[in-house]
Formats: C-alpha cells, structure tokens, sequence
C-alpha cells in the first residue's frame, strides 16, 4: 500500500513538472526553472563493491505558481555496502510540491518545511548530508493579517525503524505570532500528533501500535537596547493506549545576547522531560565546531531527561586578534552529570598575507558514574602567495581517555592549495594510536575544477576514516572509505 501511494504521487508530480518544464522552455511569459543537480560515485577496494548516488532538486516557476521536486537514484552494485546506511529504491521522486505565493497568502501542497519557534513544538527539515529527512507530505498556509502572522499544517512522515517496519507520524498543528509594541514579539502554537507504527509482513493490533499525544507552546522575544532576549516553553502530553497511564513532558528553552560594545556575551539554558519525538529538535545548548576530530566528540542531548547551559563570550583585541570563549553543562534532572566542556578560539591576523586561528576543547561526557574525556587543539593558516593564490593549512590533534583508562591519539592535518580561480588541490592526512583501529594511517588526495557550463567537479582517491559527524542535533556515523570517488553539482 505505501509503495502504490507514492508511485502514484510520483507519477502526478512528474506530469505536473514535465507539462510545466515544457512551458518554461518554450518560452511562455512568466515561466522559469531553476535546481541544482548533484552526482557522487564512489568504489570501495575494500569491499570491492560501488555506489551512485544522484539528486536532482527542480524548481518551475510560472507567475505566482511555483511546482517543484527531488529524483534520487542510489543505485549499489552489492547491497551489502550501503555507505550511505539508508533503505531507499533504487530511483525515486523523493519529495514533490505545488505552492501559491500571493501578496499576504501563502500555501503549499506536498512535501514541505516547517518550523515553530525554536523547534521546541515542530520542527520538519532535511538535512542531506546526515541523511536526516523529517519533511512533512500534507499542506502548509500562511496568512499575515498587518503584522500577526498565522501558520496553518496538516501532514505525515515516516520514520524507519527496521527493514521491513516504520512509524507514521500524522501532524496538524497551527501557530499564531504577533508583535506588541517595537520591543516585545509574542507567539503561541498547538500540535496534535499521532504515531502508527506499522509492519509490512505482520499486522500490529491498531490498540498496541497507534499513540496519540499534544503539543502546546508560548514564545517570546524581546528587545531592550543592547539586550537581545527569547525563550519558549511547551507542554506535552498523551496517553498510553494500552495501560491508559498519562504522559506528560515539557521543554523549556532561552537564550540572551547581550551587545557591550567590544565584548559580546551569548547564553543559552535547556530543560527536557520525556519530550522526544520524531518531529522536533530543540536546541542543544552544545558548541557545534568546525574542526574535524572536535565534531567528532559532540554531545548528544537527551530530550527525556536533561538540563543544562551554554555561555559564550567574544572580544576583540585590537584590530588584529580576536578571542572567543565559552563552556556548557548538561545534567539528569537527579543533578547526575552527562556533559561538561570548555572551548576557546583565537583569531589573529599576523600580517597582510596571512591569518591564523587557534581552537581548543576539553569535554567530558558521562555514563554510570564514569567518563569518556577528550581534549582537542586545532590551529589553522591561511597564506596569500605572492601571485595571489592562497594556501590553506590545517593541524588537530586530540587525546581520547575512556572510563576503562585506556587512551589513543589522534592526528590530522590537510593542505588545501588554490593555484586557480577555477581549480583546487586538497590532501587531509590523519592518523591514530588506537591499537583495535583496522588501520592507522589514512590518507586522502583530491583535485576539484569549476567547468564551462558551471559545473563543479571533483575526484579523490586514497583512504578516509569514518566517524561520527553532527549538526543541529543530529548525528550519523560515516563508514571508513577506500578507493576513489567522483562527484559533480551543477546549478542551473
């Protein structure tokens, strides 16, 4: 049933786009497309097997209509090496939409993005590179009465949870936003949700497999001078259809910035109690870095049971350095720790042709009483050569002790090169003391060139190593990789 369903969405959307396409390209007054197509094939000598994986994001515009959709194709050549880590066909039109824009009145059918607030209520997103798909497939409008705002939804995603099973979330939800006065903004939202879990080989009792619950919350931001402030909270609750007891949770969450002339201070505070579902993703109160190794050793909160801070401040030294500082915590609410960290950069410019930066972090993160502990460095110089081409160079190194006493080592350094306007030359060479590693070195080359017809193209060959990598919350293991790999985007 749910493979019929989306061929035949499938289909009506190609049709709609290809009649649309064909407007566009025969000229027709108003009509435009624009997307962006990327392509990545990689063979692992490893396990001597390959993957391709296209997308295509396609947008036609005609007046105030705009139609659009995503192809993807995974194809494998063994389906044992999945590196991507997904069940997907082989080719489909992943996601489709059809939206009107008028002056005050938006709305849009088919698959699209949504978030409430701080995401506390909902919060509906891809992110492609973790492979992080909560987009919801319903309807979306929007209608701004002076200054409120109104926000309207209704529509369901599914959640994998093993090859043959998944839930089906089904969301409606409205939130109203408004100002009062030019220094206080407020907003309020609501969010019924209802999760099915389902199995395509046995039939679960609707009584065991289908949960309903609630969502409501109020927002604020305000605005006093140098002081920028924002919080939400939100109140969860449900019932469990099988032993009828109560659920009940919330999440609370605010943040300040405060602007002191040279010093900027910025905190954020959380608080989640049985609060975790499929469709939202407050935030972290946890540095998210842009080191390699440092991302690697990112916290992951839990929404059932924590509390916690994040403070940041930032200075300027002169006309040259720049330092930034901060630190966060995070607790059970029985007061038992999960996370601490400390981190700092420091940016500096050495001269006219050269700039330097500096980060550190010391983190630990907690488990039955014991700690794994990390502690990073990373510095970073970038070079302007005499003819103009820069050089980018790059060292991490960080110490991991695990609860056991054990301890490894990990180094990584890359050099980027720019000898063009349109090429680019990039090695990253890491290596470890972990003695159960498969391997201690890796070692990666790659060259990339801006084409005619601006196409991006890139190929890379060596080994990579695999590890965790996050963003907003979200987190995802990326497989070790050896062979060669060749990806293309092109916008149009």
């Amino acid at each position: 049933m749910r493979s019929r369903r989306k061929r035949a969405l499938s289909v009506c959307a190609a049709a709609l786009l290809a009649s649309c396409s064909a407007s566009a390209a025969s000229g027709d007054e108003g009509a435009s497309a624009s997307g962006v197509l990327n392509a990545e094939y990689k063979y692992n000598t490893d396990a001597d097997a390959s993957a391709a994986d296209v997308r295509l994001d396609l947008d036609v515009a005609i007046g105030a209509l705009t139609l659009g959709t995503t192809y993807r194709a995974y194809q494998l050549s063994d389906t044992s090496y999945n590196p991507a880590g997904i069940d997907v066909p082989p080719a489909e039109l992943k996601h489709r939409y059809a939206a009107y824009a008028g002056d005050d009145f938006e709305v849009r059918v088919g698959h699209f993005l949504s978030t409430f607030g701080h995401g506390l209520t909902l919060r509906s997103y891809e992110d492609i590179d973790l492979e992080h798909d909560t987009m919801l497939d319903g309807v979306i409008a929007s209608y701004e009465a002076g200054a409120v705002s109104l926000t309207g939804l209704a529509g369901y995603t599914e959640e994998e949870l093993f090859a043959k099973r998944y839930t089906e979330h089904r969301v409606r939800g409205a939130r109203v936003e408004a100002p009062v006065g030019d220094w206080l903004e407020l907003a309020g939202s609501a969010v019924e949700r209802a999760a099915t879990e389902r199995d395509e080989e046995i039939e679960i009792p609707e009584a065991q497999a289908r949960f309903e619950d609630s969502v409501t919350g109020l927002e604020l931001s305000m605005w006093l001078g140098p002081v920028t402030l924002s919080g939400e909270y939100a109140g969860r609750h449900g019932e469990n259809p099988v032993t009828e007891d109560e659920l009940h949770g919330y999440a609370a969450y605010a943040s300040g910035t405060f602007d002191l002339g040279p010093l900027t201070l910025f905190g954020e505070f959380k608080d989640y109690e049985n609060f975790s579902h499929y469709t939202v993703n407050p935030p972290t109160c946890v540095r998210e870095h842009v080191y390699t190794l440092m991302n690697r050793a990112t916290y992951e909160i839990d929404l059932d049971d924590e509390r916690g801070f994040l403070a940041e401040g930032s200075v300027p030294l002169g006309d040259a350095l720049m330092l930034t500082g901060g630190a966060s915590e995070a607790r059970a609410h029985d007061g038992d720790l999960s996370h601490w960290e400390i981190y700092g950069t420091a940016e500096h410019s050495l001269a006219s042709a050269a700039t330097g930066a500096f980060g550190w972090s010391w983190s630990r993160e907690y488990e039955l009483g014991a700690f794994t502990e990390h502690m990073t460095g990373a510095a970073d110089l970038y070079l302007t050569t005499g003819d103009g081409n820069p050089i980018d160079l790059t060292f991490e190194v960080q110490r991991t002790e695990e609860p056991d006493g054990s301890a490894r080592n990990d180094y990584l350094g890359a050099l980027t090169l720019y000898p063009g306007t349109d090429i680019t030359f990039a090695t990253v060479l890491e290596t470890t003391s972990e003695a159960e590693s498969g391997r201690d070195v890796w070692l990666m080359v790659e060259v990339r060139a801006l084409l005619p017809e601006d196409l991006e193209a890139s190929f890379s060959m060596g080994t990579e190593r695999g590890g965790k990598k996050c963003s907003g919350g979200v987190c995802y293991f990326e497989p070790e990789f050896e062979g060669a790999r060749v990806r293309l985007s092109r916008y149009f």
